[in-house]
């Protein structure tokens, strides 16, 4: 019964942990478009089922490669635009696209953490405030291509 015990509680501590690992800025290298990454704001990653971690130069990138490999992710994190440092689950984070915030793959997508940051750096600007899906269709239609 012992035995039994221990080896529920190996199995549980086995468990694979899905966080986000940090962003190394002129090092990490982007697994999508294979770029350096060189600033934080626009970088995300993805998890896979299996625990390991891709980490993209841009929020274009970690959609493009989920679209073509959704099946396998397990937890996608975008950076809070405003706080760098800071990982947002991807699927709950608001996005803004404006030309006003060049993105490194050029479609100006950045992240927040609600919609109350994006409409503060929305203001006075063109641009549009979307959520996960609608930044999904939008990568889907103009079809951003690995480079």
């Amino acid at each position: 019964m012992r035995l039994i015990y221990f080896l529920i509680l190996f199995i549980l501590s086995c468990k694979v942990q899905y966080k986000p690992e940090p962003i190394k800025v002129g090092e990490d290298i982007c697994s999508y478009c294979k770029m350096v990454i060189m600033d934080k704001k626009f970088s995300a990653e993805i998890i896979t089922k299996k625990g390991k971690v891709y980490k993209f130069d841009a929020i274009e990138c970690m959609i493009a490669y989920y679209n073509e490999n959704e099946e396998d992710i397990e937890k996608t994190y975008v950076t809070n635009f405003l706080n760098p440092d800071e990982f947002l689950d991807a699927k709950t984070a608001i996005y803004l696209r404006t030309p006003h915030i060049k993105s490194p793959m050029g479609m100006n997508l950045s992240a927040y953490k609600n919609i109350e940051s994006a409409k503060k750096m929305l203001e006075g600007k063109e641009g549009e405030i979307l959520n996960w899906e609608e930044v999904r269709n939008i990568m889907k239609k103009e079809h951003f291509h690995h480079h």
